[in-house]
């Protein structure tokens, strides 16, 4: 008699079990129709999967939130997330969203920085709006904070370590920012300012490390030559040639008359120098002051760090240009004479 008591039992029960399983595997499935919405997404690093599921399930891109943290749990997405910009669709699907997330599939801009320009220059250029991605989303908001990355690259030399800053009396990094096509994701100043040492010293082997204690140079001199170059050369075969004018003025103690690092003391006006200009009192103006200015004026490039460790052996003292990114080149001040007269037409 219980026997069968407890086979009607299970009859009975085994329906609603059915339909509760039935009920659970669509609860955690979801219909598949769900609207298409594409959503730029930006989780913090300290976010939970229920967390996350909530910012997904109000933006439209998950039916269910138990389903994705399901998910996540079986992904072990807890492990490995590290927050980020992400690119999300509804058209994914939960599996698919969180394998996004777990391996860190997030957003990345593409920034080219020229051989040559200056902290404010690359400030200007990290900070341009809108933003457009790799993946072709676009974002009224700057990779950076501008006024942040400046203070940060001109006085906050000591929150970075990096191995040319033992012999570097500066505060700031001009110089070291290293010129080169960048793709990164969404990070902060800081990172973006390591990220860019970091490349400088992968682009620095132990030849030309080699090269600069051989000579006697620190690495700070070697990139305040270099930077010099960089903003006198036109064209990269003259950039040795135009070394060696300046290693020649050195050796006998002649004042550098570098241009462009009267234009650096003078913040880089978008003029002609003037005489007066010439005449401006300051450490890095070098027809003032004998020797190499305080640091370098601009981010120079790796050509640039070449031919300052290795300027052709010319006997070179002048230079002038002709207009077309070229120079006329003298050894005596009367053949430099000569030269401005010939391109003046005289």
């Amino acid at each position: 008699m219980r026997r069968r008591r407890k086979l009607k039992f299970t009859y009975f029960l085994a329906p609603i079990f059915l339909l509760i399983l039935s009920a659970l595997t669509l609860i955690l499935s979801g219909p598949q129709n769900l609207p298409h919405k594409e959503e730029v997404v930006v989780f913090s690093p300290d976010l939970s999967p229920e967390e996350m599921a909530n910012i997904l399930y109000e933006k439209g891109l998950i039916w269910n939130r138990l389903h994705f943290t399901q998910e996540a749990r079986a992904q072990h997405l807890a492990a490995f997330f590290q927050g980020g910009e992400y690119l999300l669709t509804s058209d994914m699907g939960v599996p698919e969203i969180v394998r996004k997330l777990k391996e860190h599939e997030v957003l990345k801009y593409k920034f080219t920085i020229p051989e040559g320009v200056t902290i404010e220059e690359i400030a200007d250029i990290f900070s341009r709006t809108p933003l457009r991605s790799v993946e072709n989303t676009v974002s009224p908001t700057p990779f950076i904070d501008k006024e942040k990355f400046l203070k940060l690259a001109k006085e906050g030399k000591d929150n970075f370590d990096f191995p040319f800053k033992s012999r570097d009396p500066l505060p700031g990094l001009e110089g070291y920012l290293f010129p080169d096509t960048y793709i990164l994701p969404r990070m902060s100043e800081e990172q973006l300012i390591t990220t860019m040492l970091e490349n400088l010293n992968n682009k620095i082997d132990t030849e030309l490390l080699d090269r600069a204690r051989k000579m006697g140079w620190s690495f700070h001199e070697v990139l305040t030559l270099a930077s010099m170059i960089e903003k006198e050369a036109g064209v990269e075969e003259e950039k040795p040639i135009i070394s060696s004018v300046f290693f020649n003025r050195l050796a006998i103690g002649m004042k550098l008359e570098c241009d462009p690092t009267v234009e650096y003391a003078l913040g880089n006006p978008k003029r002609p120098l003037t005489y007066e200009d010439l005449e401006f009192d300051s450490p890095y103006n070098t027809y003032l002051y004998p020797g190499l200015p305080p640091g370098p004026i601009c981010n120079p490039g790796l050509s640039s760090i070449r031919a300052a460790l290795y300027p052709a052996p010319t006997k070179y003292y002048y230079f002038v240009a002709k207009g077309d990114g070229q120079h006329l080149f003298a050894e005596t001040y009367q053949e430099h004479l000569n030269n401005i007269a010939s391109l003046r037409g005289e």
